[in-house]
């Protein structure tokens, strides 16, 4: 038995609703002395553990022998001992938690996660950068702060990048049937794993040993129809002699999800245009505000038919504005919210034993993925935007002088093929793989292990894009040659045939200016790694001193080139920035475990790493350390706390990455001073600036500093109860140089307040006066280009508190129940654009950031005899900022925030006999939809970063496991 009751309380809180499975066995037993009150999760470089049926003819001695081949390695850790628990609280949900809770995927088990509370981009984003790949953001921080590893290593990041600028690791592509259990790991972790490890360490642990077969088959689908999938999974492990095999195949598919399956957003208040013609009057009447429009001359008739019949000729709902326009309320419903997906993946480990004390070791994982996807008709379109031919996006009627602006929405109809015709493409394979060495130095307690590793990502999307100069063609050929350009509007000046411009298009002719763009990106990580460890260096008052060091080296890659058909801006509406370039890296570490005395327990670790870059520029050197203690003042109560630095490695992106256009609002505080006295220059002086933003190879790591304290307590056997607090302080965090800052400087310099020939001014007005980063019309004095580039200037900061609640009931005549609460809460987040401004509260400033206060889940788990158990998960997230105060702030009419968002899962599972699982699994079982939000009038009617519409799932499962030793 455990000699801590404390040990023991925990243990038994953590085996609630955990279904044993005797052919996949990871988690090392409780060595009897353990002392340890925390979640302790293995996350091994090597975790094989020898299989519980061994031949009867293999004796104890070489059992023995075996395992002193198996490494251990914690989370969180680098010594080899399962007994050894730093005082970073660790959470851990294993496979049976994932499949009880219904989790479909990673991204669903970490998106769940009440660490999880920052707002991501995802399928639902409508023509965002990333629409098919997923993240998680950990306490409402960047998705770059958290380390991502599969078995405690490095996997490369995603090549497309997240929001258009910072690279990060997409967990959509990680096969679930594959894991063991997935820990996280709050706050820095740079001193044990490096660069990124700021906001936390995810450590997803596949399967290590198994012995005998097992199939899973999964299929369901979604109430509303749309997102039906299905899985296959079948893994295979074995001993044969000194060989030890493992290899599983998961194969999945899921059909898309559009909007128009939806209620909540097949449908606007009001028709959105299929074909409109805004008219802004005369040069006279010209107010920048839309009139009216011109009415289709013989109505809507000949576009009854798109978007299934529903096209009409409607008015507009503003009032005041004259004339028609042809449209439906089904426009935008053409949008996809889950991507039609369809994965191919495949584990293979290896584990050979050389002799008793080497064995060579192998993995490779491989995930090839397909999705297809579109942002929707509303970015299918057609309107004057190429400045060449059509100044100022607008057109001018050469009969009476209006000036317009034509658009034309594609209908399904038109398109073809029920608008999958029109779907994005992408292709992804990712993998993993390493070849590797490890043992013991003879018969003493020093262990050793290392490893080559690859990971890599290529993904290949192909969008249909309409060529500029064939579809402008088509509708020059509708709008009629140039009459030449109005000297007063600056316009060309057309006579356009109008019952043309209303009437549909053919999919024949869609096509004929419609051509597939593909987009490349390419990542690669390769690391050698050796460590050393030894659980039992020397002796101390409360146990045996332990010790690990590592030494690493490698290089890395990103490169996602511009495709050469819009680089040369020969594709409708689209613009490109590519990029690319490699780095090296080299890094040595050390941790030191020391039980000072049986209630007292420190841990010391650090690391170096330096990073340079072959092409030139900043070589970067940083050492990150961590101090944890944990004291237990009696058996039942463990106090932990630690305090640690991290950092990150500049993006590859923020290096490597081409200039980068863009345009913003901006403040001339200058002319506000020269002309009004430098009053109500916000309201009076902002202006929309052309920018242009350049990376930077000089750039140094964001650092950061954070801690922790809290407690564990077993006040009975079967109950545990721990709290935590964490503090995150990150400064030099890498960003664009703040518009403001370079306005404030440039005016400052203009006025004569900084000297002329200071730094600043010199950068930013320039050496001759206007050439610098900021120029302006040498006539106006207005300000017409602003040039940035990505440097160290931004801080964050963080608090939060996290909780946790398991209680196992006493068992009774109908079963055995347990219960688990997990919760956290952020305290604080704030973000300081630039040293001197004010920093913003994130929490109350949904202008910039929607992310939630607070998560709670809870799990109630019921099985019987070995034959039936069942699990219902809830999950609440806290209120979010409504659409008003995302998009005028927290202090203007109506500005608030929305309901909290909750939902339930619930599984079934029966075994009829031993090895066969029958489950039934239902997600949102009350088929919630996001919080009504009165004020989100713009489609689709909800934030899709922080909830979805799929609603009701059910799903069948069987699980069936045979083979193996008896």
């Amino acid at each position: 038995m455990l000699k801590k009751p404390v040990a023991a309380a925990i243990l038994a809180a953590l085996s609630i609703g955990v279904v044993a499975n005797v052919y996949a066995d990871t988690t090392p037993t409780a060595n009897p002395s353990t002392s340890t009150a925390v979640n302790i999760a293995a996350a091994p470089q090597d975790t094989t553990q020898q299989s519980t049926s061994t031949d009867q003819s293999t004796s104890g001695t070489q059992d023995q022998k075996a395992k002193r081949l198996d490494t251990v390695v914690v989370s969180g850790s680098l010594i080899n001992n399962a007994q050894i628990q730093t005082a970073t609280p660790t959470y851990t949900i294993t496979a049976a938690d994932i499949q009880a809770r219904g989790f479909n995927s990673v991204t669903d088990v970490l998106q769940s996660s009440v660490f999880a509370t920052g707002s991501v981009q995802g399928p639902q984003e409508s023509g965002g950068f990333t629409q098919g790949a997923q993240t998680i953001s950990l306490y409402g921080l960047n998705p770059e702060y958290t380390l991502t590893l599969i078995d405690g290593k490095p996997i490369t990041q995603f090549g497309q990048l997240y929001n258009g600028q910072s690279n990060f690791t997409n967990i959509s592509n990680i096969p679930i049937s594959m894991v063991d259990h997935i820990d996280i790991i709050p706050g820095g972790g740079s001193s044990i794993y490096g660069s990124q490890a700021i906001a936390g360490v995810v450590n997803i642990v596949t399967k290590q040993h198994m012995d005998g077969v097992e199939v899973l088959v999964r299929a369901g689908g979604y109430d509303g129809g749309g997102g039906a999938s299905q899985r296959i999974a079948i893994s295979f492990g074995h001993d044969y002699g000194k060989l030890n095999v493992l290899g599983s195949f998961e194969f999945d598919n899921q059909s898309p999800m559009w909007a128009y399956q939806r209620d909540f957003t097949a449908t606007t208040p009001h028709d959105e245009p299929v074909a409109t013609i805004p008219d802004y009057g005369n040069i006279n009447e010209y107010t920048g505000a839309i009139q009216g429009y011109i009415s289709p001359p013989n109505g809507c008739g000949p576009m009854s038919g798109l978007f299934n019949g529903t096209t009409n000729e409607t008015t507009s709902s503003v009032a005041g504005r004259y004339g028609t326009y042809c449209g439906s309320q089904h426009v935008l419903g053409y949008t996809t919210m889950l991507n039609q997906s369809r994965s191919y993946d495949g584990m293979l480990k290896l584990r050979y034993d050389l002799n008793d004390h080497v064995r060579l070791y192998s993995d490779v994982l491989m995930d090839v993925q397909t999705q297809k996807f579109t942002p929707g008709s509303d970015f299918i379109w057609w309107g004057p935007i190429d400045q060449n031919n059509y100044p100022s996006g607008l057109i001018e009627d050469a009969k009476t002088g209006d000036i317009l602006d034509p658009e034309r929405i594609f209908a399904p109809e038109e398109v073809g093929n029920n608008y999958y015709n029109e779907l994005t493409r992408q292709f992804d394979l990712m993998y993993q793989a390493d070849v590797g060495a490890n043992g013991t130095f003879g018969d003493s307690n020093w262990n050793w292990d290392a490893y080559f590793l690859r990971s890599g990502d290529r993904t290949s999307v192909s969008a249909p894009e309409r060529l500029a100069s064939a579809v402008d063609g088509y509708f020059n050929s509708i709008l009629g040659p140039s009459l030449g350009m109005d000297p007063n509007t600056g316009l060309n000046m057309y006579n356009p045939n109008y019952a043309k411009f209303f009437t549909p298009l053919t999919p024949a002719q869609i096509a004929s200016f419609t051509v597939p763009v593909e987009e490349n990106s390419n990542t690669w990580v390769n690391n050698a790694r050796a460590t050393i460890s030894n659980d039992s260096l020397f002796h101390l008052p409360g146990g045996d001193a332990g010790f690990a060091a590592l030494i690493e080296g490698g290089s890395e890659a990103w490169y996602e080139p511009a495709n050469p058909l819009v680089e040369a801006g020969d594709i409708w509406g689209q613009t490109a920035t590519s990029g690319g370039g490699t780095r090296n890296h080299a890094a040595t570490a050390f941790q030191l475990n020391l039980p000072v005395f049986k209630p007292l327990t420190f841990d010391i670790s650090g690391r170096y790493d330096r990073y340079s870059l072959p092409q030139g520029g900043e070589t970067n050197g940083k050492f990150t350390f961590k101090a944890g203690v944990e004291y237990r003042p009696f058996d039942t109560l463990l106090l932990r706390g630690n305090y640690a630095t991290s950092f990150l490695a500049p993006d590859m992106s923020a290096l490597y990455l081409g200039p980068s256009g863009n345009y913003q609002s901006v403040t001339d505080y200058y002319l506000c001073q020269v002309q009004n006295g430098g009053k109500n220059c916000a309201s009076d002086f902002s202006e929309e600036v052309e920018g242009t933003l350049y990376s930077n190879k000089d750039l140094k790591p964001t650092t950061a500093k954070s801690w922790t304290g809290g407690f564990v307590w077993a006040p009975l056997n079967n109950m545990s109860f721990s709290v935590d607090y964490l503090h995150i302080a990150i400064t030099n965090e890498i960003a664009p140089q703040p518009a403001d800052l370079l306005m404030r400087q440039d005016s400052q310099c203009l006025l004569g307040q900084l000297p002329a020939n200071s730094q600043i001014c010199q950068t930013v007005v320039g050496p001759n006066g206007n050439d610098g980063q900021v120029q302006r019309n040498a006539v106006t004095g207005q300000v017409s280009t602003i040039s940035q580039y990505y440097i160290n200037i931004s801080n964050e900061v963080t608090d939060s508190i996290t909780s946790e609640l398991k209680y196992q009931f006493s068992p009774t005549p109908v079963g055995t129940f347990g219960l688990q609460f997990d919760y956290n809460d952020m305290l604080k987040h704030s973000y300081q654009i630039y040293p001197g401004s004010l920093p913003i509260n994130q929490l109350t400033n949904p202008l910039y950031s929607s992310e939630f206060k607070s998560i709670v889940s809870g799990a109630l788990n019921w099985s019987l005899h070995d034959k039936y158990a069942s699990t219902l998960y809830w999950h609440r997230y806290g209120s979010s900022p409504n659409y008003t105060g995302m998009v005028d702030g927290p202090n203007f009419p109506g500005a608030g925030s929305v309901a909290p968002w909750i939902t339930f899962n619930y599984s079934f599972t029966y075994t009829p006999i031993p090895g066969l699982d029958l489950s039934l699994l239902v997600n949102n079982l009350t088929n919630k939809m996001p919080p009504r939000d009165p004020s989100y009038t713009a489609f689709p009617f909800f934030n899709t970063e922080n909830y979805n519409v799929y609603g009701r799932e059910i799903m069948g499962q069987i699980d069936y496991r045979f083979g193996g030793s008896k």
